[in-house]
């Protein structure tokens, strides 16, 4: 969308964030100065909000009592979220909230568009999606940090970076390290179409798919290519990526970078799937595949 030249400066104009946001007409954007801010935000309606300096200096800060951003429209709303540090969430599957235990950093939910950019998104807590959860929404993640996002041992669930479901979803050129969940630690990718590229996911860790976990459904279409997977952990099985791309032609996955040190493998498919050899597979302990994975052609 077209976003309004109407400016809401925080704090100059408004004490807090979320006071900016609700007096804000649809389209505007929310500027904020450097600095913390303890906030847990609810965004129900087309808007831009954007850090004036840059994540380095500017925080939101859920302090460990809720989710950092929850944004939930009716299907026509856009938002973009620009330039913080988002850290100290938490959602949880015991919490009376919308949407229990998904996205403890950032939730999206029913939105025309998201894009969230230049945001480093880290130390949150949760079940699902525990650094960034959407869930009918088209959404572009690029260029953030995404790091040290953990699930809580009272539940199990599936992306601890990013969990997209019923989704389409551009998610490129991100930092992802560190993060945990059961399945999917870096990424789940679950019943949504879209592109996952030129990313870093190091030391991610879950049960199965460490780095990221696939399930595509017929309609849909994923791209994986030009990633860079290094040192993710899993254990059960794939310690990097965890296939199950049951439609055929669903998935389309090259010139990847995949290495480890373990006895697990890299990659796992749970239906026929041929790996393409365009992907540099490396295992200094291990297999690089296994499950009814078959490498094929070169493309």
């Amino acid at each position: 969308m077209s976003w309004a030249q109407d400016t809401l400066r925080v704090p100059q104009d408004y004490p807090t964030i979320q006071a900016a946001i609700d007096a804000a007409a649809p389209g505007a954007s929310v500027e904020v100065a450097s600095g913390t801010y303890f906030e847990n935000l609810v965004v129900a309606k087309s808007v831009a909000l954007v850090s004036k300096s840059g994540a380095a200096v500017t925080t939101l800060d859920g302090g460990r009592i809720g989710r950092v951003i929850f944004a939930r429209g009716t299907g026509a709303e856009s938002v973009e979220i620009v330039g913080f540090t988002i850290t100290n969430g938490l959602a949880l599957e015991s919490m009376d909230v919308p949407a229990a235990g998904s996205g403890s950093g950032i939730h999206l939910e029913s939105l025309a568009a998201a894009t969230l950019r230049d945001n480093v998104i880290r130390d949150n807590v949760g079940c699902v999606g525990v650094g960034v959860s959407a869930r009918d929404v088209t959404v572009a993640v690029v260029h953030n940090e995404i790091r040290h996002n953990l699930q809580d041992s009272s539940c199990a669930g599936e992306g601890g970076g990013i969990d997209v479901q019923t989704a389409t979803a551009v998610i490129r050129d991100n930092d992802i390290r560190d993060n945990a969940a059961s399945s999917g630690g870096g990424i789940a990718f679950d019943l949504s179409d879209g592109v996952i590229s030129d990313n870093l996911l190091i030391r991610n860790s879950a049960e199965v798919g460490g780095a990221l976990r696939l399930v595509p459904i017929d309609g849909k279409h994923v791209t994986v290519s030009g990633n860079t997977l290094l040192d993710n952990r899993a254990t059960m099985d794939a310690t990097a990526v965890h296939l199950i791309p049951m439609p055929d032609d669903a998935l389309w996955m090259r010139g990847n970078t995949i290495s480890g040190d373990g006895a697990i493998e890299l990659i796992r498919c749970e239906t026929p799937f041929a790996v393409s050899r365009s992907n540099a597979l490396r295992n200094e302990s291990g297999p690089t595949v296994a499950g009814l994975c078959t490498f094929g052609l070169v493309f």
